[in-house]
This record gives C-alpha cells, sequence and structure tokens, in this order.
C-alpha cells in the first residue's frame, strides 16, 4: 500500500525499494529516496508524506476488510507529522500562519517537558480538530489512490511473494 500510494502521489519521494520480508517490528519495507537533499518542506509535499504513511492501513483495509495494529507506528508518525502541519507551521487554513508550540518529548526522561502554553485549551480543541480533519482528509485520499490502482497493488504483492518468498499469491 505505501509503495502504491507512493508511486502516483504527485509529490512524493520516487520508490528506491520494497519488501515485504518482516525486519524487527516492521512487517515489510518500502524506501523512497528524495531526489536532492532537502532543508524545508512544502506543505503539497507533506500532505503527500501522510498519505504514504496511510497507505499500509488502507490497502490492508481495502484487500482484507479490516485493518490490524501492524499500522500502528504509522498512524503515530502521521499525527506527529499533522499536529506539526497544523499547529506549528501554519498549513492549516482555519487556523491559519499561526505557530502554536507544544511541548516536545524530553530526549533523557522519555516524557513531555512540563511548559505553560501561550493558547487557550479552545484553541487546543481547534488543533485537535484540524488535526483529525486532515487525517481523515490524507486516508480518504490514500484509500481512492489505492482502489484506483488495485491492480498495481496485487501485481506488486504477487511478485513480491514471488521473488521474495517464492510462492504466489494470486
Amino acid at each position: 500500500g505505501h509503495a502504491v500510494v507512493a508511486a502516483y502521489a504527485t509529490h512524493s519521494d520516487p520508490l528506491r525499494k520494497v519488501s515485504i520480508i518482516p525486519r524487527g517490528r516492521a512487517l515489510g519495507m518500502t524506501e523512497q529516496m528524495p531526489m536532492e537533499d532537502r532543508h524545508h518542506y512544502t506543505e503539497p509535499y507533506l500532505r503527500d508524506r501522510l498519505l504514504v504513511m496511510l497507505g499500509g492501513r488502507a490497502a490492508e483495509s481495502i484487500v482484507f476488510h479490516d485493518v490490524s495494529n501492524g499500522a500502528a507506528d504509522d498512524l503515530t508518525q502521521a499525527t506527529q507529522l499533522a499536529r506539526k502541519m497544523v499547529g506549528q507551521w501554519g498549513m492549516n487554513s482555519q487556523l491559519g500562519p499561526v505557530s502554536f508550540p507544544q511541548s516536545e518529548a524530553h530526549p533523557f526522561l522519555g516524557r513531555d517537558i512540563i511548559e505553560s502554553r501561550d493558547f487557550s485549551e479552545e484553541t487546543l480543541k481547534r488543533i485537535d480538530s484540524e488535526v483529525i480533519a486532515l487525517i481523515h482528509e490524507s486516508d480518504e485520499k490514500s484509500r481512492t489512490l489505492i482502489e484506483q490502482h488495485r491492480c498495481q497493488l496485487d501485481a506488486l504483492a504477487d511478485a513480491l511473494l514471488i521473488s521474495e518468498c517464492g510462492m504466489h499469491w494470486f
């Protein structure tokens, strides 16, 4: 799912490697390689990153008509990225070009540093609402790409099963 979405998302980095061999906690791997070094990222690029992150779960849902906990890390990363886009980088039309920094995880303690917010609880609720909306929008777009390119998804899965496992799916 990640690979198919990455291949068809307009602003996505090109694919470098795809595997279904489990490694560590990952049940497979999709590796992308940027064409050039980047120090800043545009909103369209980041939106496509969200699509790719959600592509595995979307494919699982479409193919198996169910989801598992396999996408837990993808959901965590997508939510963190969406929160930064909405709350820190001004990439949201409802909240506009304003930064609402939130606490960062302390690298040694492994928990959030307690710091005061310079915005209201109401604003925090609006940020949460916009983050949820962005994730849902990205999930729908990812699902649409998977549905449009289902034949390519199945062909890729079959090719990977043959080349990496010596077996056929279809």
